[in-house]
């Protein structure tokens, strides 16, 4: 089993450029196209939020624009970035997988893969960039792992519930990380807990396993700065490669090192 993680998109309207020059139809398009041509080709393509910039409906119309030219399995959770109402009506009837029960929040469940694919949903209120997660959205992940009876399963998030030494963004991850601890310590079956938000490549031991952040397709966060005025960082597009071998998890990091020379070096005149 092969899951290409890509989070953190932005995706915004047609035609519009974002800070540093980054162009999100043209940076998701080029990570998409690299994955689409991967042999073997994954079997499911996992989107952990920030889907769009502003939550609008259309830029969710652009993104489903966007990746609807591959012919790929595809499923979605929000980031902070995203409106869940708009998120929720425009995915509902596409092709990119989401909520079953959207009661729960959109939280999603694939079970017809070798291993259990769990995406929570962390958006708190909207419009604030940390995350958590409720009782009942816990009670959703308790619940699916135990009917899992031992089956490996992998937990999809976009805030992580570790501190990555990011100060700017280790404020704006999961609040409160204990309970989602409990859980995961209480099924060793989960091979690892794999998220986004953060837009670099990270890893660190939580609860009985491991906490992964997928790079971003967007722009990187700067490495250890104290301030969130701090610049961002123009990095390569990138994704991860998750696959499922008889001893475990192995990721594989992958940047298209020859997009970013492709980009404007200024936002061009308005």
């Amino acid at each position: 089993m092969l899951i290409a993680q890509v989070t953190d998109p932005h995706v915004s309207l047609p035609g519009t450029i974002l800070f540093g020059g980054y162009d999100p139809a043209a940076a998701l398009t080029a990570v998409l196209t690299r994955i689409a041509r991967l042999d073997p080709r994954p079997d499911l393509v996992f989107f952990t939020g920030d889907l769009t910039e502003n939550g609008r409906p259309e830029e969710y119309a652009h993104f489903l624009g966007l990746v609807g030219g591959f012919d790929m399995p595809m499923a979605a959770i929000p980031g902070n970035h995203d409106r869940r109402d708009a998120f929720a009506e425009a995915l509902s009837d596409s092709p990119v997988r989401m909520a079953g029960d959207p009661s729960l929040g959109l939280q999603v469940a694939v079970e017809d893969l070798p291993a259990l694919i769990l995406g929570l949903d962390t958006l708190a209120l909207e419009g604030d960039p940390s995350g958590e997660l409720s009782p009942e959205r816990l009670s959703w992940l308790a619940a699916r792992l135990d009917a899992a009876a031992g089956r490996p399963a992998i937990v999809f998030m976009h805030h992580p519930p570790i501190v990555t030494g990011i100060e700017a963004m280790d404020i704006w991850r999961l609040r409160d990380p204990e309970p989602l601890a409990a859980i995961i310590r209480a099924f060793p079956n989960v091979l690892r807990v794999c998220c986004g938000h953060v837009h670099r490549a990270v890893a660190a031991p939580f609860a009985g396993t491991v906490c992964g952040v997928c790079p971003s397709v967007a722009w990187a966060v700067p490495l250890f700065e104290p301030a969130i005025r701090a610049p961002l960082v123009r990095q390569a597009p990138g994704f991860q490669l998750h696959l499922l071998t008889p001893d475990g998890l192995v990721t594989h990091t992958e940047f298209l090192s020859d997009f970013d020379d492709r980009l404007p070096r200024a936002r061009p005149p308005a």
